[in-house]
């Protein structure tokens, strides 16, 4: 299986940077969570390559998943037409978490290792994580 993911790059020399990752393999996860980690990224988007898309004719995604590091814990939003839209249940102390397309609350964030195992399920099955807890959140 394979997941892409691209997310921005903060810089005020080029307001377009950018970065991406496909991940074919669970150990390659970890890769992606650094480079999440590093100061300046943004929310990845990130996307299954073994799913359909939404409508025959187009490539609209039929789900959205989004992850970023933030203070050290990992945040990730989900949606699909079987799943209403979701973060984490996460730890009660980790801090909100506002970003441009997604505003995490507080309670939220879950360490770098829960959001790794999250997405190697991702991975591996293409839907949802059943091995985290998810809250519905209004969008």
């Amino acid at each position: 299986m394979t997941i892409t993911a691209v997310w921005p790059i903060s810089s005020s020399e080029d307001p377009n940077a950018g970065d991406g990752r496909t991940v074919t393999e669970p150990e390659e996860i970890d890769d992606l969570i650094r480079r999440l980690s590093e100061p300046n990224a943004g929310p990845a988007t990130i996307w299954h390559e073994g799913r359909e898309p939404a409508e025959a004719d187009t490539e609209m995604l039929d789900h959205d998943v989004l992850a970023v590091v933030h203070n050290g814990y990992g945040y990730l939003a989900y949606i699909d037409a079987g799943n209403d839209f979701a973060v984490l249940d996460g730890d009660a102390d980790s801090p909100g978490c506002e970003g441009e397309d997604i505003d995490f609350p507080e309670g939220s964030g879950v360490s770098t290792g829960v959001l790794a195992e999250a997405l190697r399920e991702f991975l591996r099955t293409g839907q949802r994580p059943t091995s985290v807890h998810w809250q519905p959140m209004e969008i």
